[in-house]
């Protein structure tokens, strides 16, 4: 046995101080009285002297040893004992889920191979990692091998992909490192030789056909229109040519189906141009593989819910004809009444002739703002008449619009911008323009497009749809969250329904974390509404079975497996322990004397 601080040792220097005061403790003495009275006024004048021969009762001695145990604790007591620390690594990713011929997953036949690694494994603790999502630990080191057996097969198989860079990371410090004997690593991919020599892999990684489902995305190519257009992308690994069928439904019911040849390692895209409206939209991949995972993807119907926009303006009028477009609800307030809070709920926010004091946190729209604002500091020139000049040949802005035909009028003319790009040009400058800021959309023109017409002024109609479509996030993924990547809590959201059905509480403006299942989440806000989520595994690299790249793990200068490594195991929490139970025994024997005193009395 060892002390980290012998030096604590001079604090036994206390013990003579206790034996002190056991002496200056007040002595009885024998008086004999004529009675009661006289007693009680000799009790009053009693006198004792310091010293005589001490009398230790056994409450002496305990607090001796308590006082002799708390200095050993201070010393820091230690043991050197032998260990043989194991480190066990398990690849618990998507591809673990693959079939192999036995009919069992990867992720079983690594399990039954490391429980036979283990069970040849002298006694020693056990930690044991897993990698996906992230790679991690599960639990304190194991204290001995049958517990960590007993572990292993609680381990979960999940939906994520691994992160291969922090898989190596995981492998590299573990192997190089001197806390463990040796590291058993059992997973999807192979290791390129040479194998590190504290390194026993267990490679599962035999090639294996696979056909896949990657994006699974919906958009509305016209604004206000119900039916969405999906587009899937499907992969074939695997050596020979093959057909599939992709078949999508929407809450349960089937919709529509499509075939599709694809040659040996081809990736192609399958389009459905018009699907009814649905809640939820599953796309099934067949024939049916080894890995069932990636031939299910999911998307929701967010794109065709109502987009709701705040109109602020001097003339509210000017909103009106925005509620004759289908799927669209307007709120119109004047700029006295309007305050941030206002865009808490909104899809985008439209300024006319004003801004806002500060950048919106939500796509806007600006409409002939004024010079000079603190939020985006326009410079402005107005203008009697404008003309366009120019415009971006291919954007989704100007897409479909007649700019010869577009009658402008008068406005104002906006001049070069820090972060925002001018999209359509006049002779005087900048008469629309774009830009991003925080992950949202800003459009500012210097042309009024309202009111809304529709088919009453037709070019002006097109391009006020094209600059609401691309505020509302038209045409973009409605599927484009995966396993295993966190995503923020919406505003309003206080608990997550999971694919399993569990619920868990969630905090806005937080990273959700508990993503790594495939399927349909629920995000449920204070007033019990639920709006679906998709979450795919969407990753082609995980799903091509037939060419996995191996891992490299570069050799250390370790030692070889089997060398035992020493450890000091320190005993001041169980002198700790003792201390707490004589203060415990103590305090029982004490108190029972007194109240049998009591009791008697």
């Amino acid at each position: 046995m060892g002390f980290l601080f012998p030096g604590a040792f001079a604090f036994l220097a206390l013990v003579p101080l206790l034996v002190l005061a056991y002496l200056a403790r007040e002595r009885p003495s024998r008086v004999t009285v004529s009675s009661v009275l006289a007693f009680r006024a000799l009790r009053g004048f009693r006198k004792e002297r310091f010293g005589g021969r001490p009398k230790f009762d056994w409450m002496f001695y305990a607090e001796a040893l308590m006082l002799a145990l708390a200095v050993l604790a201070m010393a820091g007591p230690f043991l050197i004992r032998t260990s043989n620390p194991v480190a066990v690594v398990i690849d618990n990713s998507a591809a673990m889920q693959a079939r192999l011929p036995s009919g069992a997953t990867r992720f079983e036949e690594a399990l039954s191979k490391v429980q036979a690694a283990l069970a040849s494994e002298s006694a020693g603790q056990v930690s044991i990692y897993v990698t996906a999502p992230a790679p991690h630990r599960i639990a304190p080191p194991f204290a001995s091998v049958s517990q960590a057996l007993r572990a292993i097969v609680r381990i979960p198989v999940t939906d994520s992909p691994n992160d291969y860079t922090a898989v190596t990371s995981l492998l590299q410090n573990l192997a190089s490192g001197a806390e463990f004997r040796h590291v058993i690593f059992a997973g999807a991919r192979p290791i390129t030789p040479p194998v590190p020599a504290r390194i026993r892999a267990i490679a599962l990684s035999d090639p294996a056909p696979n056909l896949a489902l990657g994006a699974f995305t919906l958009r509305r190519e016209v604004f206000g229109a119900s039916a969405l257009h999906a587009s899937l992308t499907v992969a074939n690994f695997s050596p020979e040519s093959r057909t599939v069928e992709v078949t999508i439904s929407g809450d349960g019911a089937r919709l529509a189906s499509a075939r599709e040849s694809l040659s040996p390692g081809e990736t192609a895209s399958v389009e459905f141009p018009a699907l009814p409206p649905k809640l939820v939209y599953r796309a099934e991949l067949s024939p049916s593989d080894a890995f069932p995972l990636d031939n299910v993807a999911y998307a929701t119907a967010g794109a065709v819910r109502t987009v709701s926009i705040l109109f602020v303006s001097p003339a509210p009028g000017d909103a009106a004809g925005l509620d004759s477009i289908p799927g669209v609800a307007v709120k119109a307030v004047s700029p006295a009444n309007f305050s941030l809070g206002d865009l808490r709920d909104i899809d985008l926010a439209i300024f006319e002739y004003g801004a806002p004091k500060e950048i919106p946190g939500v796509n806007s729209l600006l409409v002939m703002p004024p010079p000079g604002d603190p939020a985006f500091n326009f410079t402005v020139a107005p203008a009697s008449e404008l003309q366009v000049a120019e415009w971006r040949k291919t954007d989704p802005l100007t897409d479909s619009v007649n700019f010869r035909l577009l009658n402008l009028h008068a406005g104002e003319f906006i001049g070069q911008h820090s972060w925002m790009a001018a999209v359509v040009s006049g002779q005087g400058g900048a008469l629309l323009l774009e830009g991003e800021r925080q992950g949202h959309r800003y459009l500012a023109t210097g042309f009024n497009p309202f009111p809304y017409l529709g088919r009453r002024n037709l070019p002006m109609s097109v391009l006020t749809l094209n600059m609401l479509s691309y505020l509302a996030g038209l045409g973009a993924s409605t599927g484009g969250y995966h396993t295993g990547q966190p995503w923020l809590v919406p505003a309003g959201v206080e608990s997550v329904i999971l694919p399993s059905g569990r619920k868990v509480p969630a905090s806005p403006g937080t990273l959700f974390t508990n993503v790594a299942a495939q399927g349909i989440y629920e995000l449920v806000n204070g007033a019990g509404e639920r709006t679906p989520r998709a979450v795919n595994l969407d990753n082609l690299t995980e799903s091509d079975l037939e060419n996995a790249p191996p891992l490299r793990v570069e050799p250390s200068n370790s030692p070889p497996s089997g060398q035992a490594s020493t450890e000091k195991f320190s005993l001041s929490v169980w002198v700790l322990a003792a201390i707490l139970a004589l203060l415990a025994l103590e305090a029982m024997i004490v108190y029972r004397r007194r109240r049998r005193v009591v009791l008697e009395a």
